[in-house]
């Protein structure tokens, strides 16, 4: 294997490890080669996937996922301002845990990521009512809302913030995606969303699909 070629799968091992101290070095070694920033980020996706099946498999737990993902965002802001201020102003996602339900980790692992890939997100935070998502719709303009809930009763809670999206006028302009424990396919239609999103390398593929379908104009 050529040198960057080694820096890459080192890179991507520390990753799954989680090792940061390894990760941080050995991405800074590959910046000052040069290389492309969508190939160490790139590296950074196959490492978190490997963590994402790990933590299927039971031998990491959520805050291990969390962790990989705050460690992805650190490498990715090591990254020159120049080879990474692609942020796109209509690039925008609105997320949040829906009312009574307060379970914000993987929520906060998605909002890291869809940071990473340059996506203005307005994070909601938890337990955020039906009117605060409306009113975040009139105010940031986003492409995508994406709710999240992980007790039962939070599919209830979307049900009620999809209806007050409708009421006010604005469900034709955003698109809407559910996540967390609650979901599952069979409640969408319940719900009134467009689709259901499981791990969060998955959710920020479909936002990007989304975003890059040039269906969202002014």
């Amino acid at each position: 294997m050529t040198d960057i070629t080694c820096l890459k799968e080192q890179l991507i091992d520390a990753m799954t490890k989680l090792d940061d101290e390894q990760a941080q070095a050995f991405a800074e070694e590959l910046i000052s080669l040069r290389i492309p920033s969508a190939e160490l980020q790139s590296c950074l996706d196959r490492g978190l996937k490997q963590v994402n099946t790990l933590f299927e498999e039971g031998e990491y737990f959520l805050a291990d996922l969390m962790f990989a993902g705050m460690l992805y965002r650190s490498i990715l802001d090591l990254i020159p301002v120049s080879e990474n201020s692609s942020v796109q102003p209509h690039k925008c996602v609105l997320i949040g845990v829906v009312e009574r339900d307060i379970h914000g980790i993987g929520k906060d692992i998605v909002s890291g990521l869809l940071k990473a890939n340059n996506f203005n997100v307005v994070d909601l935070g938890t337990n955020v009512s039906p009117s605060s998502f409306v009113n975040a719709i009139r105010t940031h303009h986003p492409q995508i809302v994406l709710m999240s809930g992980m007790m039962h009763y939070s599919q209830d809670s979307m049900k009620r913030t999809v209806e007050a999206i409708t009421e006010a006028g604005l469900r034709d302009s955003v698109t809407i995606l559910i996540g967390g424990g609650c979901v599952n396919d069979s409640i969408l239609e319940y719900i009134g969303a467009d689709a259901r999103v499981n791990e969060p390398l998955d959710t920020i593929a479909l936002c990007n699909q989304l975003i890059s379908r040039g269906i969202y104009e002014e």
